[in-house]
């Protein structure tokens, strides 16, 4: 109990510019190995298929996270993220807003906009008409790198049936995963150290980082609020480098927290 105690002292020091999550003692997993291996297409799956079957397992691995902090605490009678906690869907200096039905954005309790996400998320899913289900007479064929850029009508999963909006709905859905993952670790992480369970949301978020980056479901400027993790991730080997990484260093961990905010709208 005296090493919670240090962490929510150190955690709440004003003077810290560096939220513990971002530090490298606190950024190990629950197994050890190469990520990489639960991200990379099997030779004979068809990257629609394999991109479908990855999007299910994060959503599953997700929902586990957002479970622990959901639970209504029988001792406290509410749950650890309740309106009262967290009025507003924020991580850090961020803060995500709804879209209604005009399109307007609209803010949200973060327990409403969580559930939402998960909602729609799920619903995503199991739309076949966007996650067809329907089997194969025979495989479809695999088209080769070359043969998808030369042909202008190829799209991601056209040869397993998925439709042509099919990549643009899964970075939306990536998106607004993420959101949730930057929510955990801003506002919740010292729950998840409490109940010695950070290891695990580790786990989770750089699996779901891996393949976002892989790819190329998430964007850069949606990263913002958990880039310093995910470059110590890559200064340790743990992430490859992709992108603008290549060719630059990664960035201090210490950069985050000190900008303004920022509000970014739901595209849901």
């Amino acid at each position: 109990m005296q090493h919670n105690d240090s962490a929510h002292q150190t955690n709440q020091t004003p003077t810290n510019k560096i939220p513990l999550f971002f530090r490298e003692e606190h950024s190990g997993f629950i197994a050890r190995g190469n990520f990489m291996t639960l991200a990379m297409k099997p030779q004979l799956v068809e990257q629609g298929e394999w991109l479908a079957h990855q999007m299910s397992e994060q959503y599953r691995l997700l929902g586990g996270m957002l479970k622990i902090v959901q639970e209504v605490d029988p001792t406290r009678g509410k749950s650890i993220c309740s309106d009262q906690s967290c009025p507003t869907m924020s991580a850090g200096s961020a803060s995500y807003t709804w879209i209604d039905q005009n399109r307007n954005p609209m803010p949200l309790p973060a327990p409403t906009y969580t559930k939402h996400i998960q909602t729609w998320v799920g619903g995503k899913v199991l739309d076949t008409t966007l996650f067809p289900v329907d089997p194969f007479a025979t495989a479809p064929s695999i088209p080769s790198a070359a043969q998808q850029s030369s042909d202008p009508s190829y799209w991601l999963g056209k040869p397993s049936g998925f439709p042509q909006r099919y990549e643009a709905e899964l970075k939306n859905m990536y998106k607004q995963m993420f959101r949730c993952y930057a929510h955990l670790y801003w506002s919740h992480w010292l729950a998840f150290w409490d109940l010695g369970a950070y290891r695990e949301l580790n786990t989770c978020f750089v699996h779901f980082v891996n393949v976002g980056r892989l790819y190329g479901l998430l964007a850069e400027r949606d990263v913002e609020p958990m880039q310093p993790l995910v470059e110590l991730w890559v200064k340790q080997g743990v992430l490859p480098k992709v992108g603008k990484e290549e060719t630059s260093a990664p960035g201090s961990a210490g950069g985050m927290g000190q900008g303004g905010s920022q509000a970014v709208s739901a595209a849901a």
